[in-house]
């Protein structure tokens, strides 16, 4: 049976857990950790999340995050596929580094978000690597503690809700001897933690209705072209030159990254072969990390050509 899409709507709460591909490390030293964390800091900003609660273990990542109007989509993509490439380039590998779907479950704020700051941080104590967990480095926890807002986090409005440091310090510690919840995980369709009806609440308030089937891709590729001012037979020539290459290519990133069609597709119709256009997609990915200016000019064009 195929998975039903996600719900997004502004302003959710989100329990997401990302796990390394086949169960491997994501995080292999003090680098790696500092490296996810710069980039979760970075995309939070970018598009307006708040984080909640955070906890890098060494094979998997939870977050707890609050939508902006930008999708969960969008931000979990950017932070995922930036860390990704740092991680092969850092160390020499290839391939992915997280599974592929990671799981996102929409928590009902009123009565979880306490009990789930307090879970989420509270996971390095229940794998045994901390008895304390103050004493570990990679969580959000240490900021509640301090009461001090960083690049990532922002602990001041829980902090409020709660009455203060104290109080969020003696309601974790209440949590130390709890182990695994089961429930947290095992939820309403795989993607509601609540109580009963509150997933069909959130549908039928945000829910939009089944998309049309997609357009055909040479209908897509036309409409890009058109905004690139370059025709559509060239792209699937033999030119190389450095603007129809650039062409080609930010289209391409386009309709894998941004619309959802397969690799494979797209480098048939562009007649190049898949290793080709999959390095060309991956290298413009990393240049928008740095080159705010092409990443503005790439977000530009999707709107304009959205589905």
């Amino acid at each position: 049976m195929a998975r039903r899409p996600r719900l997004f709507a502004p302003g959710l709460l989100y329990h997401v857990i990302v796990r390394g591909n086949q169960r491997r490390k994501t995080f292999l030293n003090d680098t790696d950790y500092g490296a996810y964390l710069e980039r979760l800091g970075r995309y939070r900003r970018r598009y307006d999340y708040t984080i909640h609660a955070y906890c890098l273990m060494p094979n998997h990542v939870h977050l707890l995050v609050e939508s902006s109007r930008e999708s969960l989509a969008k931000f979990m993509q950017g932070l995922q596929q930036s860390y990704s490439q740092y991680f092969n380039l850092h160390h020499r590998k290839s391939g992915h580094v997280f599974q592929g779907r990671y799981k996102a479950i929409v928590c009902d704020k009123d009565e979880y978000l306490l009990q789930l700051i307090r879970y989420i941080h509270l996971n390095p104590v229940r794998a045994g690597m901390v008895k304390e967990p103050e004493k570990y480095l990679y969580s959000g926890h240490r900021a509640y503690l301090q009461g001090k807002a960083s690049e990532t986090i922002d602990p001041s409005k829980v902090l409020s809700v709660m009455g203060g440091r104290g109080r969020y310090r003696a309601f974790v510690s209440g949590g130390m001897k709890d182990g695994h919840r089961e429930e947290y995980y095992e939820v309403s369709d795989q993607r509601f933690l609540g109580a009963e009806g509150f997933g069909e609440k959130l549908q039928d308030e945000h829910e939009e209705p089944r998309a049309k089937k997609r357009r055909p891709l040479e209908k897509a590729v036309q409409e890009l072209s058109q905004l690139l001012a370059i025709q559509p037979q060239v792209l699937r020539s033999a030119d190389r030159s450095w603007g129809v290459s650039q062409a080609r290519t930010k289209i391409g990133y386009i309709l894998v990254r941004r619309q959802g069609y397969a690799l494979s597709e797209v480098a048939r119709y562009f007649a190049r072969d898949l290793a080709t256009i999959g390095t060309l997609i991956g290298r413009l990915s990393g240049r928008m990390e740095e080159d705010e200016r092409m990443r503005r000019e790439i977000e530009t064009l999707t709107k304009k050509v959205e589905i």
